[in-house]
């Protein structure tokens, strides 16, 4: 596999990785908005180039739809962690704040600032991911354990990530990943993506096995639970 980056013209950076096993050209644009594109190893990169400009109107549009599904927050806002919550406040200061008050996180935004901005809404995104990533360190490894006791799993490693597609994976080494924002699901939906995540270290991909273990081990409400977790994919996008 290689990777580089190029520019270009009307599109911006693109992401050209070449792959031995790739067949075709295929692309993706990312929850961040990055392009990302996959060719055959022999293909010319030139090809490539002409293959990501005829497509441009696509990507545009692509990019536009995440641009609108991305997660906004507001003035007034709460939001609710498994243990904690923060709020989000207007106020008379020249700076952007963060900071504990009892067992949560408040964000002062000055009332000179546009809450819209990407200064603001970068600022709040990190405050966050570290207030989820501190209660997911607590609480998801020793979940996990008894997930895994309960239901006879065996696992590897864990690590818990901010991932920006998804809520967890499993490597082919027994590896979990766990999404920080997993914090901010009902207590029954991080149980899911936990189980979900589980079954992977015996059934890799998700065939008819897959899900009749996870129905197995959700007392058959796998696709009921699959589907409402997807009501939450905002808050990862």
């Amino acid at each position: 596999m290689s990777t580089n980056y190029y520019k270009i013209e009307n599109v911006g950076v693109v992401k050209f990785t070449r792959r031995r096993n790739s067949k075709r050209i295929t692309m993706r644009i990312k929850s961040d908005g990055m392009i990302s594109v996959n060719y055959p190893w022999l293909t010319p990169k030139k090809q490539v180039s002409d293959f990501v400009i005829n497509n441009t109107e696509w990507i545009k549009k692509q990019q536009k739809a995440i641009s609108e599904k991305k997660a906004r927050y507001h003035i007034g806002d709460i939001i609710e962690l498994s243990n904690s919550a923060i709020k989000i406040q207007q106020v008379e200061k020249t700076e952007m704040m963060a900071y504990p008050v009892q067992q949560s996180y408040v964000v002062d935004v000055p009332a000179q600032l546009d809450p819209d901005s990407e200064r603001v809404q970068n600022f709040i995104s990190k405050v966050v991911v570290e207030a989820c990533r501190v209660e997911a360190k607590i609480y998801l490894p020793l979940r996990l354990l008894e997930l895994a006791r309960e239901h006879n799993f065996n696992y590897n490693k864990l690590f818990l990530k901010n991932l920006k597609s998804r809520w967890g994976s499993c490597s082919s080494m027994g590896n979990i990943n766990l999404n920080v924002h997993l914090m901010r699901l009902p207590d029954h939906l991080i149980n899911y993506i936990i189980l979900h995540e589980l079954v992977h270290t015996v059934e890799a991909n998700h065939g008819a096995g897959f899900w009749a273990l996870l129905d197995k081990v959700t007392n058959g409400n796998a696709k009921k639970l699959d589907k409402e977790v997807k009501k939450y994919n905002l808050i990862i996008t």
